[in-house]
């Protein structure tokens, strides 16, 4: 799976940066959360799995464990990186910025929009974390 390779380079990039460490630990629970939701990439996160599990047929015979969620850090890898990203790189501005943050990072993820929710985590953290 290239993008899973790719990623992973970016997450080496990342790790350069002084907000790396807070960007993951915030992409990755808004990611999570999304994917347990099925919120924003569910299609795309859905494909990647079934390629994994294909790739993988020890995925579909593990019991009773899941395949959706024995393989959730993996499927969401890419998309948690590159929020991460993106994260990490938006300036410490008051709230006002969060519709420009938003499209940004909306751009960085390849998707057309996210969803207009007030409790979309992302939209919690860009409007009420930020400093």
């Amino acid at each position: 799976m290239p993008e899973l390779a790719a990623a992973h380079h970016a997450y080496q990039r990342l790790l350069r940066h002084p907000r790396a460490s807070t960007a993951w630990t915030t992409a990755r629970a808004i990611t999570t959360r999304w994917y347990d939701h099925q919120q924003h990439l569910t299609h795309r996160w859905h494909t990647r799995l079934t390629r994994l599990c294909a790739a993988n047929p020890h995925l579909t015979t593990t019991g009773s464990a899941s395949p959706a969620l024995l393989a959730r850090d993996l499927v969401i890898y890419p998309e948690t990186v590159a929020l991460a990203r993106a994260l990490a790189a938006l300036p410490n501005q008051p709230h006002r910025n969060t519709g420009k943050a938003l499209n940004l990072i909306t751009h960085r993820l390849g998707l057309p929009h996210l969803a207009s929710n007030a409790n979309d985590p992302l939209r919690v953290f860009l409007t009420h974390t930020r400093h």
